[in-house]
């Protein structure tokens, strides 16, 4: 697996024929998972380190995202696979 980050620009930008190739994962922070490097370089997406992607998903839902409310003690965690 490989990650990368690109902003979603909407209809188009993971088309059906990308995810047939590979899919395309979507996480939080625009970090994307896939090994469809053709999807990456027509989307212009940087590639990062597996350490560097979860940086920013931990970065983009620190504190800002909870199961069951701020008391709960669920804060949503994502680990990338």
């Amino acid at each position: 697996m490989a990650y990368y980050t690109a902003i979603n620009t909407g209809k188009g930008f993971i088309t059906h024929t990308d995810n047939e190739l590979a899919h395309v994962a979507g996480y939080p922070g625009d970090v994307w998972g896939t090994t469809n490097t053709s999807w990456a370089t027509r989307v212009g997406a940087d590639s990062k380190t597996k350490s560097q992607a979860q940086t920013i998903v931990d970065a983009s839902i620190s504190g800002s995202y909870y199961l069951n409310g701020p008391d709960s003690g669920s804060q949503v965690v994502v680990t990338l696979p």
